[in-house]
């Protein structure tokens, strides 16, 4: 675990600059969009906590623009028709060329969805219709909380991947059915990211920028990580159960059992490395299915311990998030430079 009082003694002397992506390799015929959609709202806020920071900026960003932010939650939510900010992504730091333009958005802000997968995917429409005339994103992230599989604890970490293995859960508690939305011969199976490979080996090669990420994480209050850090590879698996059931008022939710059970067949389809298990990165992988695609997942807790590690802890969930926005407003101009090629 990073020393708080050495942390917080670097962080009060010197601003770490920010590591810089080379985003000359290819000349990109047109500005890329690129879409940032968290699902919660406590999640999205955790990001741009990081995101609007002038006092950690990357200079490979621009100062977030057209800030929509703090929201209100309202039902049904207001102001749904723009984004919480929009970010520039520099060729150099002078700021004269872009090669892409991030949206951060939430889908808590768009609609009041009540966790159902099918109602997340109509929310989205919004995200689409945002340009004139309406298009798909050139690039996708999926950003929230998700738990981390094992005894080890890697609570505070981010992680980083592509491959998506959606688990439908709406029979897997006896007498409770599930939802019923599915993307149809997608489901229970490994769906690989149209992302180059070459952007996950970049980012983790490059020390500076994994130094500078594991530099402004902070640590969660409850079993923190040994090292926070990013955690980034090409063959990480992110899980997304779907459709799970309600079991009524004062039951626990089913989290658990659903989720090792979603575990078990992820390795069964040929995951060997899985860094995420949630609900939603794979019902936004879904959506612009053609673009490329990364998640990028704060990890407050380890898989079976949200109720005794996240649950309702803002000084647990908000420190994961932060540090995961940390990690995202590092990689962007990575990010960007890939699905250039």
């Amino acid at each position: 675990m990073i020393d708080r009082r050495a942390f917080l003694a670097s962080a009060g002397a010197t601003l770490v600059t920010g590591p810089t992506a080379s985003l000359a390799q290819t000349t990109p015929a047109k500005k890329l969009r690129i879409v940032v959609v968290a699902n919660r709202y406590h999640e999205a806020d955790g990001l741009m906590a990081a995101a609007c920071n002038q006092m950690k900026h990357n200079p490979n960003l621009s100062i977030p623009y057209n800030v929509a932010w703090p929201r209100p939650q309202t039902d049904p939510p207001t102001d749904r028709q723009k984004p919480r900010c929009l970010i520039d992504v520099l060729k150099d730091p002078s700021g004269k060329a872009l090669s892409a333009t991030v949206e951060i958005w939430c889908i808590d802000d768009l609609a009041n969805t009540k966790g159902v997968s099918g109602d997340k995917i109509t929310a989205m429409d919004l995200i689409t219709n945002y340009t004139s005339p309406a298009s798909a994103p050139d690039g996708v992230v999926a950003f929230g909380t998700a738990g981390y599989p094992g005894l080890a604890s890697n609570n505070g970490c981010s992680t980083i991947g592509g491959t998506i293995y959606i688990h439908d859960a709406a029979k897997d508690v006896p007498g409770f059915p599930g939802g019923t939305w599915e993307w149809s011969g997608f489901m229970e199976k490994l769906v690989p990211s149209k992302t180059p490979a070459s952007f996950f080996t970049s980012v983790a090669a490059d020390q500076k920028t994994m130094e500078a990420i594991s530099l402004e994480m902070i640590a969660p209050q409850i079993r923190p990580a040994g090292a926070l850090q990013l955690l980034i590879d090409g063959d990480a698996v992110g899980i997304s159960s779907v459709n799970i059931p309600s079991v009524g008022p004062g039951a626990p939710p089913p989290y658990c059992d659903i989720d090792s059970k979603a575990i078990a067949l992820a390795k069964k389809a040929g995951a060997t490395n899985i860094t995420s298990v949630e609900t939603t990165h794979g019902v936004i992988r879904s959506k612009w299915d053609k673009a490329p695609f990364i998640y990028v997942t704060a990890i407050p807790n380890r898989v079976c311990h949200f109720p005794d590690e996240a649950s309702q802890k803002y000084a647990q969930e908000f420190p994961s998030s932060h540090n995961a926005g940390v990690a995202l407003k590092y990689v962007m101009p990575h990010f960007a430079s890939a699905i250039t090629q």
